[in-house]
Order: structure tokens, then sequence, then C-alpha cells
């Protein structure tokens, strides 16, 4: 008995390659499996890329700003690719001069420098109030918790915009008693330069 030998039918060969086969199957099956784990397919990447842009939409939402700031002048600026106009202020245009006790001096050049000083290449967080006719985004914005707009009425830098806001009368007027910047001498309103420019 111990050296008998099966007989090889035509079940028995069938058997076999059944047998081959299925093991092929499972060894691919296994493969793919490995594969599909080591490597993250487009599920994966989309699952990666979709807190990205939850975090987009958290920047840029229709009532704040968040990001990077690039000056354009001393109450305009760049958030990301989002123009903004601060609220409540308007600042000495970029080529206009002021009198001082010891004559003309450039107050819009400075206005522009203060406001570079404060946010150019910073983080600014900025609250979105309106949409002016430019399409720019009227906005009271903060870098490191300051108001950006405040402190430029505080320097003599900008006035406060009374035809569309009354919050920054008072640190113009606190400007004023001070001789702070512009109020050291006289000058023309924003406004009033441009109507003239």
């Amino acid at each position: 008995m111990a050296g008998r030998r099966h007989p090889k039918g035509p079940w028995t060969r069938r058997r076999s390659r059944v047998g081959i086969l299925t093991e092929g199957l499972v060894l691919a099956c296994m493969v793919l499996a490995v594969t599909v784990i080591l490597r993250p397919g487009t599920d994966a990447a989309h699952a990666e890329a979709e807190p990205a842009r939850i975090e987009d939409a958290a920047e840029m939402r229709a009532d704040r700003l968040e990001g990077v700031a690039r000056v354009i002048d001393g109450d305009t600026l760049d958030v990301g690719e989002v123009r903004v106009r601060l609220h409540g202020i308007d600042a000495f245009e970029r080529s206009q001069m002021c009198d001082g006790p010891r004559g003309p001096w450039a107050c819009g050049a400075a206005a522009t420098r203060a406001l570079k000083d404060r946010a150019e290449g910073r983080r600014v967080i900025c609250e979105v109030l309106d949409t002016d006719r430019y399409g720019r985004k009227v906005s009271r914005c903060e870098r490191d918790g300051v108001d950006v707009a405040e402190a430029l009425v505080a320097e003599g830098l900008a006035l406060a915009y009374r035809r569309y806001s009354r919050d920054y009368i008072d640190e113009e007027l606190a400007a004023e008693a001070r001789g702070a910047g512009a109020w050291n001498g006289s000058f023309d309103r924003p406004e009033q330069w441009r109507r003239r420019s």
C-alpha cells in the first residue's frame, strides 16, 4: 500500500488546474490589497485635500478675511487676492503733501509707510463690513489684535471718515490735541485733495 499510486484521471488533472488557478487568484488579490494599502489611490488623495479646502473656506468667509497683507496706500491693502479698503478712515493720499512747522512734508507717503510698517507681509484678520463701488471689501483689519486703521488715525496720518463712520472720531480728536502727524501743521482733507487732483 505504501508504494501504491493514485491513478491520474481527468478529474484529478482538473482539480490541479483549478487549484493552481485558485492559488493564483488568491495571490493576485493579496498583491492588489497590499498595493491599495501601501499606495493611496484617488480616494485618499481627495480625503487629504479636503481639509485644505475647508481651511481655505474658513480664511475667506463672506464676513471675514485672513491672510498676508500687501499695502497699496495708506488705507488700501490686498489680503491674499482680495482688495480691501480700511473702514472708517481716509488716509492722506500717496503723493499728498501737508504743511508743517518746517515746511511741506510728504504726509501721504508717511501714511503709506506707516501702514506698511504695521501690515506689509504680515498676517492680518479683517472683518468685512461692506463692498464699495470699486469692488473693494470695506473692512476693519487687525494685526496681532491691534486695529491698524485706529493706529493710523492716532498717529495723525489718517482722518476719521465721518461721511461713512463715526468709529475713529475720538482718536482723531486726541491726535489733533497732541499735534500728531498732520495735526502739527495744516493740510487738506484727503477727499478735498482728491477733488483737486
